[in-house]
This record gives C-alpha cells, structure tokens and sequence, in this order.
C-alpha cells in the first residue's frame, strides 16, 4: 500500500509530488528527512531499511513542509555518499532527483533513496546496526544483530561445527533415518545434508543424532514440570510435585517428553479409545504434542542460557 502510494507521487506533476510525499504516512516501508539530517543519521536508516524489507527514503521533507535540497550542493553531495562512507559493507542504494516545488513555490528537488532488502547484514561505519520496525529505525542488540545474521542465511547456526565427533552418533537412531532414505554411506549422506564437516558433528548434526547434544548445546534440554494448583509459587508456598529433565537427540527427547507429559498430565474419568472408562488427559494430545514438536524443532538454539520449559498445571 505504502508503496504504491509513494509510485503514485512520484509519477505526478512536479508541482504535486511534495505535497503528495507527505501525504504517504510513514511506515515498515517509507520514511522522510529534512535536508538537515546529518548522513551519519541518515546512514542509520538506510541500514534498518537494508536489514528488513527494504524502502523508500525521501530527503528535502520535514514538518508538513518541501524543503528541498538544492540550497547547499555541498550537503546534497555528502548525502548522496552516505552509504559508501558510512555504511559497512556498503548498501546498494539507487539515488535520483525529482524536480518538485518547495513550499514557498519556489522550484527545487527530493532526494529519492531507494533501498533495496539486503543479502547480508549492515551496519553504520560505527558498528550499530539496525532494523526497521514499523515507522522506527531500531538500534539492534549483540543478541539480535546475531540471530539476523542466521536469518539471513549469511551463516547458519545449524551448519556451524560442535566439537562432537562421529563417536557421538546414535547408530541405531542413523540407522532409522538411512533406511527412510535410499541407502548410502553413513558418512557420506552426513556430509551431504551437512550434518558432518570435516570429521565433527554439526549443530543440527548433533541435535539430531549425537547421544548427548548438550554437551556442545547446553540449551538443547526439555525440562517437563507439574505444578499444585494454576500458578507457580516459590519459597514456603513452592508447590512442584512433578520434575524431569530430558536430554538427548530430538527424535528421543520428544518421545521421552511425551511419556512425561502423559504421566504428569491432569487426567478425568471418561470413555476411552478402548471403549472402557479410563484415565484421559484434559488436553487432548494432538494439541500438547504439535506444541512440543514446534518447541523442538523451532527453538532458536542460537541463544543460549535457558533450555524448553514444558509447564503443567
């Protein structure tokens, strides 16, 4: 919508085209700067748009006025070199001028910064980088500068080397996994679906297959707990009556996770699949099951400090 709406000004007469820039609002997509902005800030935003979606940047706006930007050629030039000189690695901008007239009527021109979505992840010459949210520009932590990086596929967290060897695999669980495939070398169908580089286990390699993931990826744990009541306490009012910590590859954590959630579940006396009153959870399972499946499988295990929580009241 945005988009179309900033063509749409584009594409009109010369007199109209600022006015009709502000009437775009500010979005994911778009924003507008006064010709004062210095380019190091300037260098921000062109960084958020790179990092997210890219956008539309239009310079010569500011307060519900058409500036311009033809006044000081020398401010112009250093805002046209913004993304060389202060963004690392450069942004592939594409800059043009569009004639339009200022609020006064005099004729001038905006500075059209068109910002594509990049390959990699950027950052100012300052090393901050940025993401672009809505209609602001958002400082990125270490954390999350991070996680981008993955999602960008710049380097995938999965594919990064642990220092578990080949010693670790659960033969019999690789065993499995060939025979649902066309046969081939164990080795070698690793390496192929780069679960094994250079004689060690993968993140993913050892998520799936190593006997004891965690000791490469402490995160990669369940922890299924069963509380008294429909609150956690603590101290004198602690009321844990059911704890176990899971670990191992994911194929034997979530059976092990769904035998504990079986057990320690709130059950009710009904009608059963077998056809006789039994014990039958309050949750159906297909319903906790797909949660705990997504937990697993989904989990960014890029971020370390805390492994799943699987929470029963």
């Amino acid at each position: 919508m945005t988009a179309d709406a900033v063509d749409a000004a584009l594409a009109a007469p010369s007199d109209e085209i600022g006015a009709r820039l502000l009437e775009v609002p500010e979005s994911q997509w778009f924003d507008r700067k006064s010709v004062r902005i210095d380019p190091k800030r300037l260098a921000e935003t062109i960084v958020a748009f790179a990092n997210a979606d890219g956008g539309t940047i239009v310079v010569g706006l500011s307060d519900g006025m058409v500036e311009g930007v033809d006044e000081d050629p020398k401010r112009l030039n250093a805002l046209m070199q913004t993304s060389v000189d202060f963004t690392d690695p450069t942004a592939p901008v594409q800059m043009a001028l569009y004639e339009c007239r200022k609020s006064d009527g005099e004729p001038d021109h905006v500075l059209v910064i068109e910002v594509p979505p990049g390959r990699h992840v950027y950052a100012t010459n300052r090393d901050e980088s940025f993401l672009r949210m809505g209609d602001e520009s958002r400082k990125l932590t270490f954390t999350q500068r991070r996680e981008l990086f993955y999602d960008k596929s710049q380097a995938s967290y999965e594919s990064e080397t642990t220092r578990l060897g080949l010693e670790e695999v659960d033969q019999e669980l690789l065993s499995e996994y060939i025979s649902a495939l066309t046969p081939r070398e164990p080795a070698r169908l690793l390496e192929a679906r780069e679960l094994v580089r250079d004689g060690l286990l993968t993140v993913a390699g050892a998520l799936l297959f190593a006997h004891h993931p965690e000791r490469a990826i402490a995160s990669a744990q369940v922890r299924v707990s069963r509380f008294q009541g429909v609150e956690r306490a603590t101290g004198a009012r602690q009321n844990l009556v059911g704890d176990e910590r899971i670990e191992g590859p994911i194929p034997r954590m979530l059976d092990a996770v769904r035998e504990a959630v079986r057990r320690m579940q709130p059950t009710r006396w009904a009608l059963g699949t077998s056809g006789r009153f039994e014990d039958v959870g309050l949750v159906p399972e297909d319903a906790w099951l797909e949660g705990i499946v997504n937990a697993l499988v989904h989990r960014s295990y890029s971020v370390q400090g805390d492994y799943i929580h699987v929470d029963i009241y």
